[in-house]
């Protein structure tokens, strides 16, 4: 048993869960009394055509039913629930965020889809009242992601794993692995005021043009970095900067925003790493050739990344 495990936990160490598991039942429900105690009663709480859903306390419920497989000693084993009455399935996703993301961390992708659910559903002034512009802007940059895996003209089209969603040869990068940099994408003063749909669309003119600029990396992503770490995030961060230059240079379209990011095939020999002085290739994205710049995955990596990318193609426009 893992040490810190619900399992070991219940067997080993305290023996008991002092925390209540939350259910609801989506229907109604009949409560068999066979006692009454005064102030409260026992007996059984039965639901009506429906069954219990485990809003929160799943792993707690697996542990004793482990226990139960170990030692039937624990069959008649005694646990805290809060038994709710919710019709909506929204309503337990929203209690289960609201417990896990108040009490615990919950994983990244699987926050940015239920703020997602939240936004979709409830709209934007009942999002930012719960989470804050934070939340919202989360709740923004998954819908984002979704455009860019969604539509058919974007080279990212079927190649990014959504949270829960079975792995399949297409996929490349995990939904989770795209959000700090389309979150820091949103944060630019350029989209502020931006509709989410038109943002997406101007991501995937921007990727396009990465494609026509380096085709041989998106028909053989495997063998570079350029669709996965450090190089998508860090391309995703440069995207305002080739943006605000199209824009600058009479407007933004696929074929201003390659003009601009052939500047990634000059040569710069000012640029003060000596990586970034030349054209920066195939050989430079390759996995088993490449630069060592592309082969760190860190958080620090990828913004040394972008910020070479950076310079490279504001030298090359000087």
């Amino acid at each position: 048993m893992l040490r810190g495990s619900a399992l070991r936990y219940l067997v080993r160490e305290l023996g008991c869960f002092p925390t209540s598991i939350l259910l609801n039942v989506r229907g109604e429900v009949v409560f068999h009394e066979e006692r009454d105690l005064g102030w409260y009663s026992l007996g059984v709480l039965e639901p009506v055509g429906e069954e219990f859903w485990i809003i929160d306390g799943q792993h707690r419920v697996e542990a004793l039913k482990r226990a139960i497989a170990r030692n039937r000693d624990f069959e008649d084993y005694p646990v805290i629930a809060s038994v709710l009455r919710l019709p909506d399935r929204f309503d337990e996703m929203l209690l289960f965020y609201i417990v896990n993301r108040r009490q615990r961390g919950v994983s990244t992708d699987l926050v940015y889809r239920h703020l997602q659910r939240m936004l979709l559903q409830k709209g934007e002034e009942w999002l930012l009242d719960l989470e804050g512009l934070p939340g919202l802007k989360k709740g923004y940059a998954i819908e984002v992601i979704d455009v860019l895996n969604q539509e058919p003209v974007s080279p990212w089209f079927g190649r990014i794993r959504e949270v829960g969603e079975q792995a399949n040869p297409n996929h490349l990068v995990r939904d989770r692995d795209f959000m700090s940099s389309v979150l820091a994408i949103l944060e630019q003063g350029y989209f502020k005021n931006m509709p989410i749909v038109e943002i997406a669309h101007y991501l995937i003119d921007y990727w396009n043009a990465l494609y026509n600029l380096y085709p041989e990396c998106f028909a053989e992503p495997r063998s570079y970095s350029l669709l996965i770490k450090p190089g998508m995030p860090a391309l995703n961060l440069l995207f305002p900067d080739v943006y605000g230059m199209a824009l600058r240079g009479g407007g933004v379209s696929e074929e201003a925003m390659f003009n601009v990011l052939t500047g990634l095939l000059a040569e710069t020999p000012e640029h003060r790493d000596p990586d970034f002085q030349g054209p920066l290739g195939l050989e430079f994205w390759s996995l088993d050739r490449g630069s060592s710049r592309v082969l760190g995955t860190t958080k620090e990596a990828i913004n040394q990344l972008y910020e070479n990318l950076q310079l490279k193609i504001w030298l090359a426009r000087q």
